[in-house]
C-alpha cells in the first residue's frame, strides 16, 4: 500500500502519524491468520477495560505498538501491558507522541533504545531502576486527570510503591500463567527485602521505619488487609531465610526494630479512650500472624533485665498493657475523675461507663494477640509462655507486704495497677475453656507445677515450666520435713501454666489493687472527718481547710479511677466464673482419690488430698475470697453472673473451713467465713438481693447436699483462731469473728440449723468432761471470754472518752484515737452479747454446768452493775452514736441472758441463781431494781417483770449462800480451790504438779489452755486424779457445819 493510499484510509486517523500505519500494516502481514480466527472489536476493548476496571487495575493503553484495536497482540504483547500495569513503568515509546488517556506511567530513560516492550527478563532491573529514580513525577507520561492515581504511580516511598505493585499484582493474577506470577511475585518480594536488607542504596527514605507507616495507611482499607498480611509475612520469610543462609548480615529483628520503636513510642502516649489505640492494636496484630515476625516481636519485647517490671510495662507487649484510666508512671495525673467534688454520682456513673468499653476493647484484642502468638508454633509458644512467666515473676514485689502498709491518700508512686489487671483481663480469656465447675479440661491442672523449681534452664525446658519462683509461696498445709515434690514424668501442660499464671496475676494484681482501695476508702473517711471539723471550727478557708480538701479532692480521684478499672464488667464477669471453677478443683484435688476424674462428695469427706495440698498454694483461696468480698462491698448484683453455681463457693467453704488438716492457716480459713457472709447476706433492700431472688439463696443454705455441716464448721473455725500455736491478735481475732457472729444469726434462724446447734450442745454437755473439749464447749468458753475483754475494754474507753471531752484535757489526735477504740469494741462486745442472748433463749443447761456457771454469772453481774449502777455516769459522752455505745440494748440483752438462764424451775436455774448471789464483787439486792428502771424507760414490760421475779428467786438464794458462807467460812486452807479461793466440790490432782483443784475450776481452765497452770506440762481431763478422800472430808465437815 503506498503511503497516499494509507493517508486516504479513513482508519488511518487512528494512528499518531503515517509512521506508525506503515509499522501496523508491515506487522499485519507477518500474522497468519489462523493465530486469530476471531478479530478483536471494539466491543472486546470495551469488555476488557470494564473487567480491568473491576480488578482495580486501569486500562491499558500501549505505549510502544499503539495496536490497532482491530488486531489482538501476542502474548508477549499482553505480558508488557500487564507488566506495565502493575508496576506503572513503560520501557520505549516517544514521550511527545504519548496520548493522554490511560493510566499514568513513569518512563525509564535508561531502556528507551534497548526494548520495545516490558519483559521479565529484564523486571528486576526495571524495578531497581524504578526505586532508584529520585524524581519519579518528571518522568510521568499518559498524564491521568485522577490526582490519586498520579500519586501512586509517582509513589517516592520505595515500600509502598512495592506493596502498590504487590496488590496490583493479585488483582491481575487472572490474567497471568501461573509460572509468571510466581516469577513477579518473586520480584517484588525480593526487592522488597533487598531494600530492607540494604536501606543505605536508598539514603535518606528510612525504608525500614515505611513497614509501620504502611501498615497504619492500609491496615483498615478494603481488600487491603489480606493482602498486606501476605506481603508482610513473604517479605520477613525471605529476610529470615537469607539471615539463616548466611546470604544477609542483617537480621529481621534489626529490619523490623525501627518500627517496633515507633510503634512503642506511639502506645506510650496514647489514651484508653483514643480511637487511635484501635489502630495500633491493629497494626501490632499484623507482626503475630507469621512465625518469622511473631519471634521478631517476642525478642524485641523481652528486656534485658527481666527482673524489673518497668522494663516489662515500656515493652512493645507490655506497652498495650500499660494503658488504663490509671496513670502508667510516677507522678503522672489521673486522666479521669477530675474534680469529682464537681459532679453528680450519676456523671460519675457515666464516666465510669464510657471507660468499661474501651477497657474491654483492650483486653480482647490483647487476648486475641497473645492466643494468636501461643498457636502460631511451638517457638512462638515457647517464647510467649517464657515471657509471660518472666513478666508475672517481675511483678512479685507487688505482692511483698511492704507495698500494702503505705497510705493511699499520699502515695505518689504508681506500681505498674493497670498493666497487672490488663494481664490479668488477659490472662482470664486464655483460661475461658476451663472456667466452667468441674471442666474436663481442669482434670489436667497438676497440682505440683507450683512445688517445682527446675535448677536450669534445659530443665525447665524439658518440664515446660515457664513461671518461677512459685516454689516460694506458702501451701495450704505445711510439707511434712524432708519431705520433696515428686517431679513429673512428663512436661506441664498449657491449662496447668495458664490456671496458675492467672491466679498469680490476680493475686499480684486484683487483689493488691482491692487492698488499695479499701485503705484508700479508709484514708479518705479519716481526712473527711477532720475536714468536717476544721469547719465546724470556722477553719474552712484557711491553709489547713484547703489542704485538706485537696488531698480528698485527689484521693476522690483515685477512689474512683481504681473502683472503675475493678469493676469493669466483663473482666469480673470472667474472673467470678474462674473461681467457681476454680474452687471445684480444690475440692477434688482435697477429696477424690483418683485425679483423672470427678467423684461425688460424701460425708464424712474423704481424706484423700490431703498431701496433695502441701503443694497447693494459699493464694488459689486467698484470690477466691478476695474476689467474693470485692463483689459484696462494690457491685453485689455482679454475683448474677455465676448464679446457682454459688453452691460450689458453699461446697469450698464447708471442705476446707473448719479443716486445719486441708487449711493449716486460721487467717484464711477466717476469710472463707467472711465470703460465706457474702453468700447468706445481702445488702439489697428490695425483695431481691444481689445475687438470685431472695429464695434462691436461702434455698442455697437449704438445699445445699451438706447445709448442714455449716454449724460445726463455722464453730470450728470460731474456735481454731483461738488455738495454741495459732492464735493471733486481739484485732485480728475480733475482725475475723465479725462476720461469723452475721453467720451465727442467720443460721439461728433456720430451724434446720438451729437444731443442728442445739444438739452440738446437747453433745458437748454429755461429754463435757472428755480429754479433748466439745467443740460447742469452747466455743462459748470463747464467747464469754470475748464478751468480758470487748465489754471491759469498750466501757474503760467510753470512760476515757468522757474525760478527755472536758474542757482543756489532751488533744484532739488523743480523742480520735480514742473514738477508733471505743467505736471497735463497742461494736464487737455488743455484737457479742446478742449472740449470748440468742444462744440462751433455746440452749441454757451448759452455760450453768459448773464448769460455766460462775464465770457467766459474774460477767453479767460487773456488766450490769457498771451499766446500770452509779458508776454509769461515767460513761455519758456527747455522742453515743458516733462511738456505736448502746446501753440500753446491753442492759436489755444482759436481762433477757439472766431470764434465759434463771428463770426456770430446774437444778440447772437454780445452780445460776446461786452463782450469781454468791458474786460478792458485783451483786447486791440493789442491782436488778436499777436494772428494771433502765427496762420501763425502753419500754421492755414483760422482761421487766421476768427480771423482778427473777431477782426474788436470786434473792432466796443469796439468803441460802449467806447462811452458807457463815458456816462454812473458816474451812481449812487444804479445802480451798487455790486459784478461787472456794471451798471445792470435787478435788482432783494434777499429775505433774501434785496441786489439788477443784474439778471445775480446771476443767474451765482447759478449755483455752491444755497445760498444767502450775508448770505449763500438757494436761488434759482425762489425767487429773480424784481425790476421794479430800472430797469425803469436805463433804463431813460442810455436812458437820451446816446442822
Amino acid at each position: 500500500m503506498s503511503d497516499s493510499d494509507m493517508a486516504r484510509n479513513p482508519f488511518a486517523a487512528l494512528f499518531p502519524s503515517l509512521v506508525d500505519v506503515q509499522a501496523f500494516v508491515q506487522n499485519s502481514a507477518e500474522v497468519s491468520p489462523r493465530d486469530f480466527p476471531l478479530a478483536v472489536t471494539e466491543k472486546d476493548l470495551a469488555t476488557r477495560r470494564m473487567e480491568s476496571s473491576e480488578n482495580s487495575a486501569p486500562e491499558i493503553i500501549t505505549t510502544a505498538s499503539h495496536v490497532n484495536s482491530n488486531v489482538v497482540p501476542d502474548d508477549q504483547q499482553l505480558l508488557s501491558v500487564t507488566l506495565e500495569d502493575i508496576f506503572r513503568v513503560v520501557v520505549s515509546g516517544d514521550i511527545s507522541s504519548t496520548p493522554t488517556k490511560g493510566p499514568c506511567c513513569v518512563f525509564l530513560e535508561t531502556f528507551r533504545d534497548s526494548n520495545k516492550c516490558l519483559t521479565l527478563d529484564i523486571l528486576d532491573e526495571v524495578v531497581f531502576e524504578r526505586l532508584v529514580l529520585d524524581d519519579p513525577q518528571h518522568h510521568v507520561v499518559r498524564k491521568s486527570t485522577i490526582t490519586s492515581e498520579t500519586a501512586e504511580v509517582t509513589e517516592p516511598r520505595v515500600f509502598f510503591y512495592l506493596y502498590q505493585c504487590y496488590f496490583r499484582l493479585q488483582k491481575a493474577a487472572s490474567k497471568l500463567k501461573n509460572e509468571d506470577f510466581r516469577t513477579i511475585e518473586k520480584t517484588i518480594v525480593s526487592q522488597a527485602s533487598t531494600c530492607l536488607c540494604h536501606c543505605d542504596i536508598y539514603p535518606g527514605k528510612k525504608i525500614q521505619e515505611q513497614v509501620f507507616y504502611l501498615l497504619e495507611e492500609y491496615h483498615d482499607s478494603s481488600g487491603h488487609q489480606e493482602h498486606l498480611e501476605h506481603f508482610l509475612r513473604k517479605c520477613a520469610n525471605s529476610i529470615k531465610h537469607r539471615f539463616d543462609a548466611e546470604e544477609e548480615q542483617v537480621s529481621l529483628l534489626e529490619v523490623l526494630s525501627h518500627s517496633f520503636d515507633i510503634l512503642r513510642a506511639r502506645f506510650a502516649r496514647v489514651s484508653i479512650v483514643s480511637r487511635d489505640l484501635f489502630v495500633l492494636l491493629d497494626i501490632l496484630k499484623y507482626f503475630t500472624l507469621s512465625p518469622s515476625t511473631a519471634t521478631a516481636l517476642l525478642d524485641f519485647s523481652t528486656p534485658s533485665d527481666v527482673g524489673d517490671l518497668r522494663s516489662f510495662q515500656e515493652s512493645l507487649l507490655g506497652s498495650p498493657l500499660s494503658i488504663s484510666c490509671l496513670p502508667r508512671r510516677e507522678a503522672d495525673p489521673f486522666e479521669f475523675f477530675e474534680t469529682p467534688s464537681q459532679s453528680t454520682m450519676q456523671e460519675h456513673s457515666i464516666t465510669e461507663s464510657n471507660l468499661w468499653l474501651p477497657l474491654k476493647g483492650l483486653a480482647t484484642e490483647m487476648h486475641n494477640i497473645f492466643y494468636t502468638l501461643l498457636r502460631l508454633s511451638h517457638e512462638t509458644r515457647d517464647k510467649t509462655l517464657t515471657w509471660l512467666g518472666q513478666c508475672i515473676e517481675s511483678c512479685a514485689d507487688r505482692g511483698k507486704l511492704w507495698n500494702s502498709q503505705v497510705s493511699e491518700l499520699f502515695l505518689t508512686m504508681q506500681r505498674g495497677d493497670g498493666f497487672a489487671l490488663n494481664l490479668g483481663a488477659v490472662l482470664l480469656r486464655l483460661a475461658r475453656p476451663f472456667s466452667e465447675p468441674y471442666s474436663p479440661k481442669l482434670l489436667k491442672v497438676d497440682y505440683r507445677y507450683c512445688s517445682v523449681e527446675p535448677q536450669s534452664e534445659e530443665q525447665a525446658a524439658s518440664l515446660g515450666l515457664h513461671l518461677r519462683g512459685l516454689s516460694k509461696e506458702t501451701c495450704l498445709v505445711p510439707r511434712e520435713e524432708g519431705e520433696s515434690a515428686t517431679m513429673p514424668n512428663t512436661s506441664f501442660n498449657f491449662p496447668t501454666e495458664c490456671f496458675f499464671a492467672c491466679h498469680r496475676v490476680l493475686s499480684l494484681g486484683f487483689r493488691v489493687v482491692h487492698e488499695r482501695l479499701a485503705r484508700l476508702s479508709q484514708d479518705l473517711n479519716r481526712v473527711r472527718r477532720v475536714y468536717e471539723e476544721t469547719r465546724a471550727q470556722g477553719g474552712e478557708s484557711s491553709e489547713v481547710g484547703r489542704r485538706l480538701q485537696e488531698n480528698m479532692e485527689k484521693g476522690m480521684t483515685r477512689f474512683l479511677s481504681l473502683k472503675a478499672v475493678l469493676l469493669e464488667p466483663t473482666s469480673l464477669e470472667q474472673m467470678l466464673r474462674f473461681h467457681v471453677a476454680s474452687a471445684t478443683w480444690l475440692c477434688h484435688v482435697a477429696t477424690d482419690p483418683d485425679l483423672d476424674s470427678y467423684q461425688p462428695l460424701t460425708l464424712p469427706f474423704p481424706e484423700h488430698g490431703n498431701s496433695r495440698l502441701a503443694l497447693v498454694p494459699e493464694f488459689v483461696v486467698e484470690n477466691i475470697c478476695d474476689c467474693i468480698v470485692f463483689v459484696k462491698r462494690f457491685n453485689e448484683r455482679s454475683l448474677e453472673f455465676v448464679g446457682h453455681d454459688l453452691e460450689h463457693l458453699m461446697t469450698l467453704v464447708l471442705v476446707f473451713m473448719g479443716s486445719p488438716q486441708r487449711m493449716n492457716n486460721p487467717h484464711l480459713r477466717a476469710r472463707l467465713a467472711e465470703m460465706l457472709e457474702v453468700l447468706m447476706t445481702s445488702s439489697e433492700e428490695d425483695s431481691f438481693t444481689g445475687i438470685v431472688p431472695l429464695s434462691s439463696r436461702k434455698r442455697l443454705f437449704l438445699q445445699h447436699p451438706f447445709a448442714m455441716e455449716l454449724s460445726p464448721t463455722l464453730l470450728h473455725v470460731f474456735v481454731s483462731i483461738e488455738m495454741t500455736g495459732q492464735s493471733v491478735t486481739f484485732e485480728q481475732k475480733f475482725h475475723y469473728r465479725r462476720p461469723m457472729y452475721t453467720i451465727l444469726e442467720n443460721l439461728w434462724n433456720i430451724p434446720g440449723h438451729r437444731n443442728k446447734m442445739k444438739s452440738l450442745a446437747a453433745e458437748a454437755e454429755a461429754n463435757i468432761e472428755c480429754s479433748t473439749p466439745p467443740l460447742f464447749l469452747r466455743f462459748i468458753n470463747l464467747l464469754i471470754n470475748d464478751a468480758i475483754f470487748l465489754l471491759d475494754e469498750a466501757l474503760s474507753y467510753m470512760s476515757r472518752l468522757r474525760e478527755l471531752q472536758q474542757p482543756g484535757q489532751a488533744a484532739e489526735a488523743n480523742l480520735q484515737h480514742l473514738g477508733m477504740l471505743a467505736h471497735f469494741h463497742n461494736v464487737m462486745g455488743t455484737e457479742t452479747i446478742r449472740t449470748l442472748a440468742r444462744l440462751t433463749a433455746e440452749v441454757s443447761s451448759i452455760f450453768c454446768h459448773p464448769t460455766m456457771v460462775d464465770r457467766i454469772a459474774t460477767m453479767l453481774n460487773y456488766f450490769l452493775l457498771h451499766l446500770v449502777g452509779p458508776q454509769k455516769k461515767n460513761l455519758k459522752v456527747k455522742d453515743f452514736s458516733e462511738y456505736e455505745f448502746k446501753p440500753q440494748e446491753l442492759v436489755q440483752n444482759i436481762c433477757k441472758i439472766y431470764t434465759n438462764l434463771g428463770s426456770e424451775d430446774s437444778e440447772t436455774a437454780q445452780a445460776f441463781c446461786i452463782a450469781v448471789s454468791r458474786d460478792g464483787r458485783s451483786y447486791s439486792p440493789d442491782l436488778f431494781p436499777q436494772a428494771q428502771k433502765v427496762l420501763m424507760k425502753i419500754r421492755q414490760g414483760e422482761l421487766f417483770v421476768a427480771v423482778g421475779e427473777l431477782a426474788k428467786k436470786i434473792q432466796k438464794a443469796a439468803s441460802q449462800q449467806k447462811q452458807e458462807d457463815e458456816a462454812t467460812g473458816d474451812a481449812p486452807e487444804e479445802f480451798l480451790d487455790p486459784i478461787m479461793s472456794t471451798i471445792m466440790a470435787d478435788p482432783v490432782v494434777l499429775p505433774s504438779s501434785g496441786i489439788t483443784i477443784d474439778r471445775s475450776t480446771i476443767a474451765r481452765h482447759l478449755l483455752s489452755d491444755q497445760t498444767d497452770p502450775f508448770n505449763r506440762s500438757p494436761l488434759t481431763m482425762e489425767m487429773v486424779v480424784p481425790n476421794e478422800g479430800l472430797k469425803k472430808k469436805i463433804l463431813e465437815w460442810r455436812a458437820k457445819r451446816m446442822q
